[in-house]
């Protein structure tokens, strides 16, 4: 009974701490993410390199991400290490907020090696922090958990862009993106003290030298549902992220978008991303990860067929209140269908290094290719080609979400004998 009383405090201090972590983080994310294009173009980057600003980042995944495996895998103090290297991750920020200080030709090259060389220690720690949440929190409490958190820092990552967008149109450019950088790089800073306050078990050093990287992606090669869960998320990585810097460049060069209104964009997706979460989350309880998954892929389909016909500002907002409906569950529902995929052993980290690895491939090139694509096709063209490969690939989560239950149907009418 008293260990039952620990565990639970434990769990309830974890829970907290995530949701500190993750309110602070929405508030430094928020105030640079939603405005890193805008702030290149404003910088003199052209078309390649607000391309290079959504490809770039992936390709440090895909470099670092089985060293950085392999490191982690032999690490004792695992949290130590993730803590650590965030406040490395946070430290971008403010560096960012310098490229202004160097010559014209330089500026808009720095912010995009900044931004694709931050998400290196950024990916680090979102590895492990994925690994402690299949850990610190039990299957049955995950889907209320991260609703929660991802209602409330949707609601703070809102008011965040809303104060940031005003604050830029209202401060003379560049101290306004300076100031806020530096600001963001503070809110870095405690999002990062609250993350050391995990309280995480340290794993034995015979666990720690356990968990090879390639030990891992050969014995996966077992299970034939995380295969195809993985060969279907590249696929719609690719079809999701390569219209992703065609989104900024239409909106700020031919809707003529200011920080305002960029920072309207993200409010109203946040707005729809916020409605939906609950929604999503009874909708896993009920159907499944896979399912909900699934169905949030193919409604993000029809973002872009929607997108091929806007032809202002206004409509442009509506449609992507209707994406933040789908990428709120997209994103929350893949998390939870990747940790209950996992194997309850020490290659928890490598199986998720592999996701990642598979997904930063796609996420590499997607970008450079939807720019070439867009390019040689014209925007109405390239928006209708993107959102029917999206609807064509959610079926292949529709299908991969039902191969377990096939499985079962086996198991029951053979007495759960296969």
């Amino acid at each position: 009974m008293k260990k039952d009383a620990e565990v639970y405090k434990y769990l309830r201090h974890n829970i907290k701490m995530n949701m500190i972590n993750g309110l602070a983080w929405a508030i430094g994310f928020n105030m640079v993410n939603p405005f890193i294009g805008i702030y290149a173009i404003k910088l003199g980057a052209n078309d390649f390199q607000v391309s290079l600003l959504n490809s770039l980042p992936a390709l440090m995944v895909v470099i670092g991400v089985i060293p950085v495996t392999y490191l982690i895998n032999k690490l004792k103090e695992v949290h130590k290490f993730s803590y650590i290297v965030l406040y490395i991750a946070r430290t971008f920020y403010f560096l960012l907020a310098l490229a202004p200080l160097f010559s014209k030709q330089l500026q808009p090259w720095i912010v995009v090696i900044l931004v694709g060389i931050m998400n290196l220690p950024s990916m680090t720690v979102g590895m492990c922090w994925q690994s402690f949440m299949s850990e610190l929190i039990p299957p049955e409490y995950r889907s209320k958990v991260f609703a929660d958190r991802n209602f409330w820092t949707t609601i703070v990552a809102t008011i965040t862009v809303l104060v940031t967008g005003w604050l830029l149109d209202k401060i003379v450019f560049p101290i306004n993106y300076q100031v806020i950088f530096t600001v963001a790089f503070i809110f870095g800073l405690i999002e990062s003290y609250y993350f050391s306050r995990f309280h995480v078990v340290k794993r034995d050093l015979d666990e720690a030298k356990s968990g090879s990287f390639y030990e891992a992606f050969r014995n996966m090669f077992e299970s034939k549902k995380f295969i195809y869960f993985n060969v279907t998320s590249f696929i719609y990585y690719f079809a999701w992220m390569m219209a992703w810097p065609i989104f900024t460049i239409y909106k700020v060069n031919f809707l003529h978008a200011n920080n305002a209104w960029m920072s309207i964009f993200t409010i109203v997706s946040s707005i729809g991303s916020i409605l939906a979460f609950y929604k999503w989350a009874d909708l896993s309880n009920k159907r499944g990860n896979g399912f909900a998954v699934a169905l949030s892929a193919l409604l993000l389909g029809f973002i872009p067929l929607m997108w091929a016909t806007a032809k202002n500002l206004y409509v442009g907002a509506i449609f992507d209140f209707l994406g933040g409906i789908a990428v709120g569950g997209y994103n929350m529902l893949l998390l939870n269908w990747l940790l209950e995929l996992l194997p309850p052993t020490s290659e928890k980290m490598s199986y998720i290094a592999v996701f990642t690895l598979i997904t930063q491939i796609s996420a590499f090139i997607a970008p450079m290719f939807g720019m070439w694509l867009y390019t040689q096709m014209g925007y109405v063209a390239f928006m209708i080609l993107t959102g029917i490969a999206r609807i064509v690939v959610s079926i292949l989560y529709f299908l991969v979400a039902n191969y377990e239950d096939e499985i079962k149907e086996i198991e029951a009418k053979q007495g759960g004998k296969v």
